[in-house]
């Protein structure tokens, strides 16, 4: 790429050899005339001879002048010509200042692609920087889920052991207590032969409210944890909650069972049962039902639980706690920890169904 200063020299030098060879062109009188403007580089008319005619001997075989023509004609068609072989030249300059144009363009641009670049650089290093500290949140929330998953299961445990404590207690201690009480207050009405009759109907007043104590207590064990469900397993056990809640409540309730396995997991067999549990006393407090359907079969390689009622149902994405949110969720919850799957169903007017399913890899052998 040539320099400016360098460019120009170029240019004055062409213009000199250009205005060189138009005078060797021109004319002998044209020449004269014109040196003659020029005293003090050539005085004499001896010179201007002498330069004339070395300067024609030279061109002659180039540009050999026609007598016939005139003077001017002639100065004017050797302009053109000399004009004509000018042009490359002046292309070439035109064409090399446009191509440093060009090329401080492309340096501009090049600077500019650089500083951007740099930029996208810094933004993408700030990106992943971000993304990895995500990555990092996430995996720590993943890992506390699953701290929490595993302390809820662990609760879930303690509770129905100590639910199953209880009930135990209440069974075999507190309701054989009240039995032995109701025998021995018996014993005492026999003992009362002579007494009044006011006596004997307060000692068959205290016998009846230990009668109802007992069964109350016998009813309070079996909601903590019914023994029938680990004698005789969750098909019967789910027969007589139904069975039960239809006693309690007068709402007409029905319980199916089809294709139930003899031996399930003990916390696959806890988790279907209490899901039930909550969901019909979801439905006796919430639902204002007429009709209510159990099912329980199997599905897959699973066993699918259904709870269904013809009640005023609620609207599931805006739950006001109506319809027992804390017992959804704890339902949700126990289902999940056994791998399984949990999906509620329910339009206002339109009822409720509740629908849970557990694989059965916690089958027992």
């Amino acid at each position: 790429m040539l320099a400016p200063q360098a460019r120009t020299g170029i240019f004055a030098l062409f213009i000199l050899l250009w205005v060189g060879l138009l005078i060797l062109q021109l004319p002998t009188e044209v020449v004269r005339s014109f040196l003659s403007l020029f005293p003090p580089l050539i005085s004499t008319p001896f010179e201007i001879d002498k330069l004339l005619s070395t300067a024609t001997e030279t061109v002659t075989v180039l540009s050999p002048r026609d007598s016939d023509e005139s003077s001017w004609k002639s100065v004017v068609i050797r302009v053109v010509g000399m004009s004509l072989l000018g042009l490359p030249f002046w292309y070439f300059l035109q064409r090399h200042e446009r191509e440093e144009k060009l090329q401080q363009i492309n340096n501009g641009w090049a600077a500019r692609l650089h500083a951007r670049s740099e930029e996208l650089l810094a933004v993408n290093n700030a990106l992943v920087s971000e993304v990895s500290k995500r990555i990092d949140t996430e995996q720590s929330l993943e890992a506390n889920q699953r701290d929490l998953r595993l302390l809820a299961s662990q609760l879930l445990r303690l509770q129905e052991e100590e639910r199953r404590r209880i009930s135990r207690d209440l069974h075999d201690d507190i309701n054989q207590r009240l039995a032995l009480l109701s025998i021995d207050i018996e014993m005492l009405e026999q003992q009362l032969l002579n007494a009044s009759d006011r006596t004997v109907r307060t000692v068959h007043s205290i016998q009846d409210r230990i009668v109802g104590l007992s069964e109350d207590v016998r009813r309070l064990a079996y909601q903590f944890h019914p023994s029938i469900l680990d004698d005789l397993g969750l098909s019967i056990a789910l027969r007589r909650l139904v069975d039960d809640f239809q006693i309690r409540t007068g709402i007409a309730a029905q319980f199916i069972a089809k294709d139930i396995p003899q031996r399930v997991a003990k916390d696959v067999v806890t988790c279907l049962y209490r899901v039930a549990q909550e969901g019909l006393a979801n439905i006796s407090h919430h639902a204002r039902a007429k009709s209510v359907r159990v099912e329980l079969q199997r599905v897959r390689d699973g066993l699918q639980l259904r709870v269904s009622d013809d009640g005023v149902g609620f609207d599931v994405n805006h739950d006001d706690g109506r319809r027992g949110s804390l017992g959804l969720l704890s339902m949700k919850e126990r289902v999940s920890l056994v791998a399984g799957s949990f999906d509620i169903q329910s339009t206002p007017g339109e009822g409720t169904r509740i629908c849970a399913w557990v694989p059965f890899k916690q089958e027992r052998a």
